[in-house]
């Protein structure tokens, strides 16, 4: 049956997907398993060829770059070096926000358009519009990136997944995922529906279905992984595990690792951006996925850096229908000027530690991420299967509600010893256990909730 779902998948499957859906996306990873051993002048040509090409249709039909490259004065030919990107100004947020509608092509019903929205979990949520062409070079590089992993698109997936991203919710579009998932061998696990009797549930359906890849929401691989350790459950047809939308933390991808025994791979995007890294097996960084975006790492100066700490700002090159140039996500990473010895000629993204407004201030004044108390609890050494995650509430300088996700009682001498350590940098430390840390609507999960101004 397995050898059945496979060969349906690859021959029937995802061929219609790209038949139906205006995509090409089996023969742009055909190239992307060619272009992502090219040398640097290559790819460098490749994507500049592209960026012309996005200032050229976003200048003549999008309203937003319509007025502002005329501003500017900015045109393709001003662009002939990389170096010429700093000379469009960055997208915020609050640019995109404001601008609505003039962000979208005047062409827009020449696209094949989904329609999907941010999570919201820093402001309103906006609607991103995204065309066939961005969705090919998107699920293009996924599947490649399960080559990376050592499986191939069409082997069978369980994903364990929660709400949608696309707005319509209709009886139709739920009948049609189905049997899309059916076509293209993906089990797909409920997040939102998480029981004891229910994980059963989903062990047995591992167990029958035979997936190679279990994916899904960090938060709820983690509650599964602690579900299959206390019944003592084994998967032998697991080969890869990867995970999505939150902070991959080392302890998080140790104690993964142990319960399946198998590689755990990280990967990295955004709403507006999608597929911007992944993860080989040399597990060292994520590639940059190059032929799809253009990554820059910034400083406090809008100057670009290797191997330090700055600003996340990426250019969707595959989007007209809603450009996305020198997009400022908020988050904040480390871009190596190292090369992989696992022979992909791509940068390396490290250090992917949160968004930069995702920070706690503390008692002296100074920011940090959420990995900064994560450091400290790994000092202490108080991880446990029980107690994988954490969340922290500031909504006064200085102070802090330290939330622990624990399926049991935590020590009071582990809560003593981590009050006490904090308690260096805070003024005020509250610890309280959660069975459940509290997510967003979109059901993602954030390390910190500031609701400081």
């Amino acid at each position: 049956m397995s050898e059945i779902r496979k060969k349906i998948a690859k021959y029937l499957g995802f061929p219609l997907q790209d038949k139906i859906k205006g995509t090409n996306i089996l023969k742009t990873l055909t190239f992307l398993e060619e272009s992502q051993y090219w040398d640097e002048d290559r790819i460098n040509e490749y994507q500049l060829k592209k960026l012309k090409k996005l200032i050229d249709y976003s200048k003549n039909n999008v309203p937003y770059y319509e007025e502002l490259f005329n501003k500017i004065r900015l045109s393709s030919s001003d662009i002939k070096t990389h170096s010429d990107i700093n000379k469009i100004p960055i997208l915020t947020k609050e640019i995109l926000r404001e601008q609505g509608n003039n962000m979208v092509s005047r062409k827009f019903s020449d696209f094949k358009v989904k329609i999907g929205k941010t999570g919201g979990t820093t402001g309103v949520p906006v609607r991103v519009y995204k065309d066939s062409y961005n969705r090919t070079f998107t699920w293009a590089s996924y599947y490649r990136w399960y080559e990376w992993m050592g499986i191939n698109y069409f082997d069978t997936v369980a994903s364990l997944w929660g709400a949608r991203t696309v707005l319509s919710t209709s009886l139709k579009r739920q009948m049609i995922s189905k049997f899309q998932q059916i076509i293209q061998n993906e089990i797909v696990l409920n997040t939102f529906e998480m029981r004891d009797e229910n994980m059963l549930m989903y062990v047995n359906r591992i167990k029958k279905s035979k997936p190679v890849l279990l994916k899904g929401y960090l938060s709820a691989i983690i509650q599964f992984a602690q579900f299959v350790e206390q019944k003592n459950y084994h998967f032998n047809s697991i080969k890869a595990i990867s995970t999505t939308t939150e902070s991959l933390l080392p302890h998080n991808r140790e104690y993964i690792k142990k319960i399946f025994g198998v590689p755990v791979f990280d990967q990295y995007g955004c709403g507006e951006v999608s597929a911007i890294s992944y993860e080989c097996s040399v597990h060292n960084g994520l590639h940059v996925n190059q032929e799809h975006v253009i990554c820059e790492i910034l400083d406090n100066s809008d100057l670009p850096i290797y191997n330090s700490y700055g600003r996340v700002v990426a250019t969707d090159l595959d989007n007209l229908v809603m450009p996305f140039i020198r997009f400022e996500n908020g988050d904040m990473a480390t871009l190596s000027d190292k090369k992989c010895r696992c022979g992909i000629n791509q940068p390396l993204m490290k250090s992917i530690e949160g968004r930069s407004i995702d920070t706690v201030v503390l008692k002296n004044g100074n920011k940090v991420h959420g990995v900064f108390f994560t450091d400290i609890l790994y000092e202490l050494n108080v991880f446990t299967s029980e107690f994988q995650r954490f969340q922290i509430y500031q909504d006064t300088a200085g102070e802090i509600e330290f939330r622990i996700e624990s399926t049991g009682r935590v020590n009071h001498e582990i809560k003593e010893k981590i009050q006490k350590a904090f308690l260096r940098f805070l003024n005020k430390v509250i610890i309280i256990e959660m069975k459940t840390l509290p997510i967003s609507k979109s059901g993602k999960y954030s390390y910190i909730i500031s609701n400081l101004l």
